[in-house]
C-alpha cells in the first residue's frame, strides 16, 4: 500500500500509460490483500468485553514486525471500539490515541470475508481521533483501486473487524490507472498520496453482530473527515 522503469514493457500494455500509474492502481490493492491474510493468520482468540450499558468493548493495538504489541510506554498507538452487538445498523464509537500527527488514516473493516475502507480521518494535534458512526450496510467509501469489495447489506450475522491505518491513496480526485466502468473507479481519494497504507491499530478480538430487519433510527454515515 506504501518508478518508472526503462524495462522493456509487458505485452498487453499501452505504452502510452506510465509504469507509475499502473503502479499507483495494483501495488495498493496487491499489497492491501498480502497484508489482510497475514493478518488473519495471526488472529487473537481474544473475547468482546460486554459493559453494563449493553455496548461491547475492542481493545485496538499496535504492534511491530514480529506481530507484538507496542506499549504506549514505548510509544505504541492504542484505541478501542465500542459498538452494539444488535441492531438495524451497526453503530460504533472509536476511540484511537497517539496516532502519529501529520497524516490523513483509513478506517477500514472486515466483515466476513470482504474488506471495506469506510473512510479517511485526520487526528488531532495530539494524535487523537474519534469516530462516532452509524452504518446501515458495508460498503466501500474511499478509493481503493481494483481491491473492491461489493455493498453487502447489515442483516444477519456477522464477523467484524476494525482497523486503522495511513491512507496512502492520492489526495484528491479518483484512483489512476483503473477503467471508468470498474466496481469503485468512480469513489474519490482523500490520501496523503505517498502510497503507505501501514496498519497503525488492529483488532484484539473480532466483534459478533446480528443485524436486525426494520428501520434505523440514524442514516448511514461515515463519521466527520
Amino acid at each position: 500500500m506504501p518508478k518508472d522503469s526503462q524495462d522493456e514493457l509487458s505485452p498487453g500494455i499501452n505504452r502510452r500509460v506510465p509504469i507509475a500509474t499502473l503502479l499507483w492502481a495494483l501495488v495498493p490493492s496487491l499489497v492491501a490483500t498480502a497484508i489482510v491474510v497475514f493478518f488473519v493468520s495471526r488472529t487473537s482468540s481474544s473475547k468482546p468485553r460486554a459493559r453494563a450499558d449493553g455496548l461491547m468493548s475492542i481493545e485496538l493495538v499496535q504492534k511491530d514486525s514480529s506481530f507484538h504489541p507496542i506499549p504506549p510506554s514505548k510509544g505504541g498507538a492504542t484505541g478501542e471500539v465500542l459498538y452494539a452487538p444488535r441492531g438495524p445498523a451497526l453503530h460504533f464509537v472509536l476511540h484511537a490515541r497517539s496516532l502519529p500527527t501529520g497524516h490523513r488514516y483509513e478506517l477500514e473493516i472486515e466483515v466476513d470475508s470482504a474488506n471495506y475502507t469506510v473512510a479517511t480521518y485526520t487526528p488531532d494535534a495530539r494524535g487523537q481521533l474519534t469516530i462516532d458512526t452509524t452504518l446501515t450496510q458495508f460498503r466501500e467509501g474511499e478509493c481503493v483501486g481494483r481491491n473492491f469489495d461489493a455493498a453487502r447489506p447489515v442483516t444477519g450475522s456477522h464477523a467484524v473487524k476494525f482497523r486503522i491505518k495511513r491512507a496512502g491513496s492520492p489526495a484528491s480526485g479518483t484512483m489512476p490507472g483503473i477503467a471508468p466502468s470498474a466496481p469503485g473507479a468512480q469513489l474519490s481519494c482523500h490520501g496523503n498520496g505517498d502510497g503507505n497504507y501501514d496498519y497503525l491499530l488492529l483488532e484484539n478480538a473480532t466483534a459478533d453482530f446480528t443485524g436486525t430487519t426494520g428501520t434505523a433510527d440514524t442514516a448511514a454515515g461515515h463519521g466527520s473527515h
